[in-house]
């Protein structure tokens, strides 16, 4: 299970569209921060008991970085929406990329 979770994190680290140099990050550093921050607002909302099932947006958008927001991925999935359009910020413009991650925290899509 390990392997999986480590592969699909590396996955997603090669999918970030990530500018070089902003704040002095180098992509490679851009995409940590956004994925770790991703992950830390799963498990803010985990251990306050949040239901995923329903496939929430968790953050819109992560703090201190605006152009992120974070969405949980329900199975099956609904076919007919971008995960990303759960999220308002993502909806009108304001926030440009996303995570999606499952009902457990794990990465499935970062873009």
């Amino acid at each position: 299970m390990r392997i999986v979770v480590v592969g699909a994190v590396l996955a997603a680290l090669a999918l970030l569209p990530v500018a070089a140099g902003c704040g002095g990050e180098s992509e490679l550093e851009e995409a940590r921060a956004v994925l770790n921050d991703a992950r830390d607002a799963y498990e803010a909302e985990a251990e306050s008991g949040r239901d995923f099932s329903d496939g929430p947006c968790i953050a819109n958008p992560l703090p201190d970085r605006e152009d992120w927001v974070v969405v949980v991925v329900r199975e099956p999935r609904d076919q007919d929406r971008s995960a990303a359009d759960r999220c308002s910020a993502y909806r009108d413009g304001t926030a440009e990329h996303f995570v999606e991650l499952d009902e457990f925290g794990h990465v499935i899509r970062a873009q």
